[in-house]
């Protein structure tokens, strides 16, 4: 399967809003990507902000394409028990309060193969469910190898079933940190997709980078990419399209559809992927070499409930909610926000993740019908809200398990979008309440 940024941009309408210009400064390829997440929809921020389609998304987010059975933890010798796994867990990506989460940490056998042995992985430990996966490794260097907080490392995945498929996961434009605390080193690989439970995943890391080299490998990668796009506006535009290339505006009545059919047609993102893997192999990093192991994804789970309403489905895991709706509820001129309410009378709020601002969510929220009181404290944060391109699906990731017999409903709440005519109550600028349904009820 191969990912591109373009499937993340067909609810965005040209005319509605702009995006900020990429500054040319070094920026770490995991900044960009943060920013491509939040404007495109898969991150833990709003995540339906309309944009303005310049030459940044066009270019720039195209190439940023994206993305265990074993015993538990705490009995797990030599690998310092649950302690040591949640003292790895120090990424943005990780929960506030991993401690929640204890009984559902495993660990899998995982041994590692690589071509410089006086650097050592370990698994730590994993967590996750059908829709998300969260594996923290320690790294130790041996006599002669110096690590440090912030060298950065591309990374492979390859999903392998039981009937012997596989399924690639595009990493392409993505390294993971490595992040120091009170002298051990430690990377937090965190994996949003569906259809992770009992499968096998493949894991290969690179060389170590700085952040540097990182940068610069981006920079080269995305002016490779940006060709692509010169050269398809230079044969559909003409040659004047490209005089003022520099502003960031793309020509008018350029097609998005048409440019993401052209880039899969002419196989650009395997090209990019291709040539990030030659910038990589002719950078020499601050240590070389690459490890490789595989890990069961055997999670341990409460049981799922699936359930369907008008035109969509429902599925409730104990770390995250898979929603797929009607696609007329998330288009170019409509959007839609689901809050999730527990039988113990807390709430979710899609669009709450940890680290949001808590007064302008609580402003959201209070504007949503049956919505109007309580407190931020009552609403149960997310770690993650992202898009699976596959199944066209909304997937909320708790941040604390909940088991999903005790979701009592999920209410949708659907906008359309009015511009200036809005009339300012639904807390969305630019939108309008048209209606809420309750789509799924405990039985």
């Amino acid at each position: 399967m191969k990912w591109n940024c373009f499937d993340w941009f067909d609810h965005y309408a040209a005319e509605k809003n702009g995006v900020p210009k990429l500054e040319t400064q070094p920026i770490h390829t995991d900044a960009i990507w943060k920013r491509v997440q939040e404007q495109a929809g898969i991150a833990p921020q709003p995540k339906r902000n309309r944009m303005h389609i310049t030459k940044w998304v066009a270019g720039i987010a195209a190439a940023a394409v994206l993305v265990t059975g074993g015993t538990t933890l705490v009995a797990a010798a030599g690998y310092g028990g649950l302690d040591a796994f949640f003292q790895s867990l120090i990424g943005e990506e990780t929960p506030k309060d991993p401690e929640k989460l204890a009984a559902l940490v495993t660990t899998p056998a995982a041994d590692f193969d690589s071509t410089n042995e006086n650097v050592q992985f370990k698994l730590l430990g994993m967590y996750g469910d059908d829709s998300q996966a969260m594996l923290s490794f320690q790294v130790t260097a041996m006599d002669g190898v110096a690590l440090q907080d912030g060298l950065a490392l591309p990374y492979q995945l390859l999903l392998l079933d039981a009937d012997g498929g596989s399924e690639t996961l595009d990493c392409y434009g993505r390294t993971v940190d490595v992040r120091e605390k009170d002298g051990a080193y430690y990377i937090n690989l965190r994996i949003n997709h569906t259809d992770l439970q009992g499968k096998t995943l493949d894991v290969t890391f690179g060389s170590f980078y700085t952040e540097a080299q990182v940068s610069q490998i981006w920079e080269q990668l995305t002016a490779y990419d940006d060709q692509f796009l010169q050269e398809y506006v230079r044969q559909n535009f003409g040659e004047d399209a490209l005089k003022d290339w520099g502003d960031g505006d793309l020509p008018a009545g350029f097609d998005v559809n048409a440019w993401k059919a052209y880039r899969r047609e002419n196989q650009l993102a395997q090209k990019c992927s291709d040539r990030e893997k030659e910038l990589y192999a002719e950078t020499e990093g601050v240590v070389s070499g690459n490890w490789h192991t595989s890990v069961t994804l055997d999670f341990a789970s409460a049981a799922p409930i699936t359930a369907d309403f008008d035109g969509g489905t429902v599925n409730l895991q104990e770390l995250s909610a898979t929603i797929t709706a009607p696609a007329e509820w998330d288009d170019e001129s409509h959007t839609v926000d689901y809050v999730i309410t527990l039988k113990d009378g807390r709430k979710i709020f899609d669009e709450l993740v940890q680290n949001a601002e808590g007064e302008e969510m609580l402003r959201r929220i209070h504007a949503l019908p049956g919505c109007g009181t309580g407190t931020i404290g009552q609403y149960v944060p997310l770690t993650e809200v992202y898009w699976d391109a596959d199944s066209a699906a909304d997937v909320l990731c708790y941040s604390e398990p909940i088991d999903p017999s005790e979701v009592k409903t999920i209410t949708a709440y659907r906008f359309a979008f009015a511009g200036e005519a809005s009339d300012g109550t639904s807390g969305l600028s630019g939108y309008d309440l048209t209606d809420s349904t309750v789509i799924y009820r405990a039985q």
